[in-house]
């Protein structure tokens, strides 16, 4: 353990930027340069580069950086062979910074990278700040990760995990007050994400800043590997993470990004491809053997379905049956699998779905909590108490036969319900993703609110508004206002007068529709005095 240097008040800065240069001669310049223009200041950051064995003349590429900027850069050299782990530890214990960040040589920050992500850490007071990546590298960022900023975001109920590049910012208390260094004993490629994993695992918040990219990824971050490097990886991590969490789901989540990146990719067409029937044998021993030590049911269950069959029979030691399902998998002219509906629950037909000879079990091809809803609000009115919504609302994966859709609103404190038919409009246009028809899954609802089921008006409350999107058998309930047409404007709306109150005669009982934090539909439902004789137009919006 790398001990680390005593810090006065007058050294601390907001961020420390650990650079790892071995073999950026090239690019390093860009780097540096990066860091020199960044918004936030010189004044409030300082950077430590560290080599670990350059092949390109290292010493002197470390003396030609800190000649260049022997104010803001310290300089340091660590034994070759024992991979970037001890660098980028090296680095971290020089770490003067509040914060501090790993960047690769060739790695590159926007110029108010720092500025944004620091200010993000401080303002909700999370403890790892992702930003949003580019690359030049063809390296993927997870999509659904960096739509857009999160003050804070779960680790067990995002795709934050699916990220563990240590180019992220951290709170430098958090990493010496937990002693998480870059372990030395890895595999390769494993001292960032076991780092990185451990860091999140401990970390009390996680905010994201994808307004606009924070970091561009250069060429050499990413690194080819055999299958069985990547069996390997699959083995160390799990490891790693069963040593970080109990049992449970949050360690079954963890467990399933593993699965599918590393043995999926260690079981999938990198596999088919050796031309070493011995090796394709070792490969699919070894894999065997970290699924059957590894695997949870939980976890089985987290997986992409095509993924769960393969890795099935490949527990099941039937590896002709998994070569199919590579086949099958990789074969991009392969028409999409039907979906089977039985009582209640959903199933796709994938290879080997109530095949005797392999009898693997239904909940394998089970996709009934996977449905995924697509909806829009393309209108919305007042005409006196009935409130008008319009829009559309299918499942991606299921006809729009045999609807039973309704309206749903729901009293947030005591959970009352209220429901209200729909009516279908048919659009032969409207198609889902894959260019699907769908054409009875636009709606037209009036939403009585004087008068509900019970005969009386809706009760004061606050009520979300919910679509239950029912197909086929098949319901799943979805917030409704978030997904809206670009002219569905829903700022500024005034109360609407509903009915008299049924509980004093003195009061009157009024609607006002508004957004949550998180953009979908609520209604507020009061009681109020009367507004004074012909002044409620000037309050009311017109229908």
């Amino acid at each position: 353990m790398y001990t680390s240097q005593p810090v006065r008040p007058a050294d601390l800065r907001d961020v420390t930027v650990v650079v790892r240069v071995c073999d950026h001669a090239a690019s390093i310049d860009a780097c540096f340069e990066s860091l020199l223009a960044q918004s936030i200041g010189v004044e409030r950051m300082d950077v430590v580069a560290v080599d670990d064995g350059s092949s390109d003349n290292g010493p002197s590429l470390l003396a030609r950086i800190a000649s260049r900027h022997p104010t803001l850069v310290r300089t340091g050299r660590q034994p070759i062979g024992v991979r970037p782990a001890a660098a980028r530890t090296w680095g971290l214990s020089q770490a003067t910074g509040r914060y501090v960040m790993f960047l690769e040589g060739s790695d590159r920050l926007v110029p108010d990278a720092l500025e944004r992500m620091v200010a993000s850490a401080d303002k909700h007071e999370t403890d790892v700040v992702l930003g949003r990546p580019e690359s030049l590298a063809g390296r993927s960022a997870p999509a659904a990760l960096y739509r857009r900023s999160r003050p804070h975001t779960g680790l067990y109920d995002s795709r934050v995990y699916w990220s563990l590049s240590a180019d992220k910012l951290f709170r430098t208390d958090l990493l010496r007050r937990r002693a998480l260094e870059f372990p030395l004993d890895s595999v390769p490629g494993g001292d960032d994400m076991a780092f990185t994993a451990a860091a999140c695992v401990s970390a009390d918040g996680i905010s994201v800043v994808a307004d606009s990219p924070c970091l561009v990824n250069g060429p050499g971050r990413t690194t080819a590997r055999t299958p069985m490097e990547w069996v390997d990886l699959a083995d160390y991590m799990m490891r790693v993470v069963s040593s970080l969490l109990p049992e449970g789901t949050q360690r079954d989540y963890l467990l399933s990004r593993h699965f599918e990146i590393e043995l999926g990719t260690a079981t999938g067409a990198l596999l088919d491809g050796l031309t070493s029937r011995d090796e394709r044998e070792r490969v699919s021993w070894a894999a065997r053997d970290v699924l059957n030590t590894h695997l949870t049911p939980g976890t089985l269950s987290l997986l992409p379905r095509p993924l769960a069959v393969r890795l099935a029979l490949l527990s099941a030691g039937r590896f002709g049956e998994m070569h199919r399902m590579i086949a099958y998998e990789t074969d991009k002219e392969q028409p999409a699998p039907r979906k089977t509906v039985e009582g209640g629950r959903v199933f796709t037909t994938l290879p080997f779905f109530r095949d005797p000879d392999t009898a693997l079990p239904d909940d394998l091809f089970d996709i009934t909590d996977r449905m995924t809803v697509s909806q829009q609000l393309t209108g919305i009115r007042w005409t006196g108490s009935i409130l008008g919504l319009d829009g559309f609302a299918f499942f991606e994966q299921l006809s729009t036969r045999d609807r039973a859709t309704k309206v749903v609103l729901r009293e947030r404190i005591s959970g009352a319900e209220e429901r209200f038919s729909v009516t279908a409009r048919r659009d032969e246009k409207l198609v889902n993703s894959k260019g699907k028809p769908r054409a009875m899954g636009r709606y037209s609802a009036r939403v009585n609110l004087r008068q509900t089921s019970s005969g009386w008006p809706v009760a004061p409350g606050i009520w979300d508004i919910y679509l239950s999107v029912s197909f086929e058998g098949i319901t799943k309930e979805v917030r409704v206002g978030r997904e809206r047409a670009q002219e569905v404007d829903l700022t500024s709306r005034a109360p609407v007068h509903i009915a008299p109150s049924p509980t004093s005669a003195q009061h009157e009982l009024v609607a006002t529709l508004f957004c949550t934090e998180a953009g979908d539909l609520s209604i507020e439902m009061a009681e109020r005095l009367p507004l004074p004789a012909g002044s409620r137009a000037a309050f009311e919006v017109a229908p």
